[in-house]
């Protein structure tokens, strides 16, 4: 090639970079990031697209009822509101009862069903499952039986966030911010109480402590576990909070869900780093980040505050 010639053409130049980037960037290595690029943006859709048209969207979330045990409580629709009383009053469409230890529902308006994914749950004879889903006219309520409360949330699909919604915001892919890191266990992973959103408490599990390197720091994580038996028990959770919460980012902090790795070595993305729910709507209680997920530097990557 004659270089003399390519320095009289800055067009020639900017053909020719390309080629260079691409002479010097091995196949794999461009392959893997192409590959890693597009699953990224691929959940991003998804994610994008199930806010957009689930009966249980969060940007759906208009209300939460809390029901205290004991005694029955009625629920009912009314001017496009759903309330819960003490009293059977107009617009009641079912109750909710606590009985020997568990919620359980009955007294239902023509219409009104409970399901458990496609599985019917008998009115008066079975106990409500966490995550049962009422349907109430245009209504879904989603239960969440408690030790003596039933939280029930409320979706509706004219709540105007959720008509208004089109995307989540997030950062560009930056592959700097996937990170090689070192899961350590802990040799007890007791129960811990973390405070939520709502100033009520919920229960994990500290099971480990994940150390990786970002701008120049050695810094490090507690990975939490909702369970140590069952579905969930193969899952971390990381709450943390870093330097661009409360502005580009929720104020509240940001979550991490990363699949136990079976090895101590892994990679932690935070590219994937998630709004809680409260982002969305008041309806949700979210865990806060402990103070030993506090991180003092910037993490530009993942998931933006969304805007109310």
């Amino acid at each position: 090639m004659d270089i003399h010639a390519v320095k009289k053409s800055v067009r020639s130049i900017a053909v020719l970079l390309p080629f260079f980037v691409l002479a010097v960037t091995p196949a794999s290595a461009q392959s893997g990031d192409d590959a890693w690029r597009q699953e990224l943006l691929k959940e991003r859709a998804q994610k994008d697209a199930e806010f957009k048209t689930s009966v249980t969207s969060p940007m759906a979330g208009s209300a939460r009822l809390t029901v205290a045990a004991p005694g029955r409580t009625f629920i009912a629709v009314a001017d496009g509101t759903v309330s819960a009383s003490a009293q059977s009053g107009v617009g009641t469409v079912f109750a909710v009862f606590f009985r020997d230890g568990s919620w359980y529902w009955d007294e239902a308006a023509p219409g009104v069903t409970c399901r458990l994914e496609e599985r019917e749950i008998a009115k008066n004879v079975e106990a409500l499952p966490p995550g049962s889903m009422f349907r109430v006219e245009r209504f879904s309520l989603v239960a969440y039986p408690g030790a003596d409360t039933l939280a029930l949330i409320v979706f509706d699909p004219q709540r105007p966030q959720q008509l208004a919604f089109e995307h989540l915001l997030y950062f560009p892919p930056d592959r700097r911010y996937a990170v090689a890191a070192r899961l350590e266990k802990f040799t007890e992973q007791r129960p811990v109480k973390i405070i939520t959103t709502r100033k009520l408490e919920k229960t994990f599990y500290r099971y480990a402590r994940v150390h990786f390197q970002l701008q120049g720091k050695e810094l490090a994580l507690t990975a939490l576990k909702t369970s140590l038996e069952g579905p969930d028990a193969d899952t971390l959770f990381i709450p943390f909070k870093d330097m661009t919460n409360g502005h580009e980012t929720y104020e509240v902090g940001r979550f991490l869900d990363v699949p136990e790795p079976a090895q101590s070595e892994f990679v932690l993305d935070f590219n994937r780093c998630y709004n809680p729910l409260c982002n969305y709507s008041p309806a949700y209680n979210c865990p806060l980040p402990p103070l030993e997920n506090i991180l003092d530097i910037d993490i530009p990557a993942g998931e933006k505050t969304y805007p109310h």
